[in-house]
């Protein structure tokens, strides 16, 4: 069976902002080119770093966010001015002390930033792999961090680095999310990343965001949705830029390329087509369901709907099974039977068992 590379979790937002790769590497450079930094301090002496770049960065410029992925400037300030100015034992004390607390406004905001830093630190070394094991540097660590650019802008160079490394680590999920924005771009009532959700599970067989929640797979996309936007990878027709197939053919990836877009196009044929008809059906079931009274219970006849929607009994019979299927995983959904009528005209069947009144709960609420 075919190895399917991508990486399983990112957080949203701190996995999101490619420059934060940059910044652990010029970290490195600086301060521990020769080790000079215990591996026990690595985290803090990166934390009290990066507290004092983005502090700088934001002074000039406080009331506006930087850039995407990264904490704000009120919660950079709070922990700026608690330690630094301050010894090393000092910080380190208030830094553990808030961690372990999160009570005052000061601590949380400790807490958030250093959170932040961490992911910063992950996202460089155990997911992408500029970083190794002891905290030095790797060859493509090494060549990214002496390349000239911005603290918020990658030049050319960098988004060619850093995009070979996502493809070596990210190839599946990447590409085939990539190839997906054209298709979301002609099929407008359907999220990109309910679209690649279904994608991942029928192409391949990734199937752990189902028995976790199908909200991580929305974060995970939404974390390479801006790797997309920062590499400027899709030009204006959403196809994906020369200079990226070349990295693409170069690196060794054309033909798991071709058979990834081939089983796109594939799927917008076979899936995503008749999806988008059924979606339009749903939308319009939701926006009825919303706007009609219910009874006390909070219950609403699925025949009112039915005659709404302009269905008849075995259409909407149809109709109503794909919803339940369909919908389940995002919605709370009830049906009772209280019979309105001896003749069963207004019974539908779920799973077998009939039924006559839908109420609708949004998942978490």
């Amino acid at each position: 069976m075919e190895s399917i590379i991508y990486i399983k979790s990112l957080h949203r937002p701190y996995n999101q902002n490619l420059n934060s790769v940059k910044w652990v590497c010029s970290f490195i450079k600086d301060k521990n080119s020769s080790n000079e930094v215990a591996k026990s301090d690595f985290y803090f002496e990166f934390y009290v770093y990066l507290i004092k770049k983005l502090y700088n960065l934001y002074k000039n410029n406080p009331t506006e966010s930087l850039t995407h992925g990264i904490p704000s400037y009120e919660s950079i300030k709070k922990s700026y001015d608690s330690i630094i100015g301050i010894t090393k034992e000092k910080k380190k004390k208030i830094i553990n002390e808030s961690l372990a607390k999160r009570i005052t406004d000061v601590d949380r905001s400790i807490f958030s930033t250093y959170k932040a830093t961490s992911y910063f630190i992950n996202l460089a070394k155990d997911k992408l792999d500029f970083v190794d094991h002891n905290n030095q540097l790797k060859s493509t660590g090494e060549i990214l961090v002496n390349l000239r650019s911005g603290s918020f802008k990658l030049s050319t160079k960098e988004k060619e680095i850093l995009f070979s490394s996502i493809i070596k680590r990210d190839f599946h999920f990447f590409i085939s999310l990539a190839l997906l924005q054209k298709i979301q771009k002609k099929i407008k009532n359907l999220s990109i990343e309910e679209i690649h959700f279904e994608f991942l599970i029928d192409k391949f067989g990734i199937k752990h965001f189902r028995y976790t929640e199908a909200s991580n797979e929305k974060n995970f996309s939404k974390v390479r949705e801006h790797w997309i936007n920062d590499l400027a990878f899709l030009d204006k027709n959403f196809n994906i830029k020369k200079s990226y197939l070349e990295i693409i053919i170069g690196d060794g990836f054309e033909e798991l390329y071709k058979k990834i877009k081939k089983q796109v196009d594939e799927y917008y044929k076979e899936k995503v087509i008749s999806k988008s008809k059924i979606q339009k059906k749903v939308d319009l079931f939701l926006l009825i369901y919303q706007t009609a009274p219910k009874n006390e219970l909070g219950f609403l006849s699925l025949q009112e709907i039915a005659e709404k929607m302009n269905l008849g009994k075995k259409s909407f019979q149809t109709f109503i099974s794909e919803f339940y299927e369909l919908e389940r995983n995002k919605y709370n959904i009830f049906f009772n039977n209280v019979v309105q009528a001896i003749s069963g005209k207004n019974q539908y069947f779920i799973r077998n068992r009939p039924v006559v009144n839908i109420r609708i709960k949004e998942l978490n609420k």
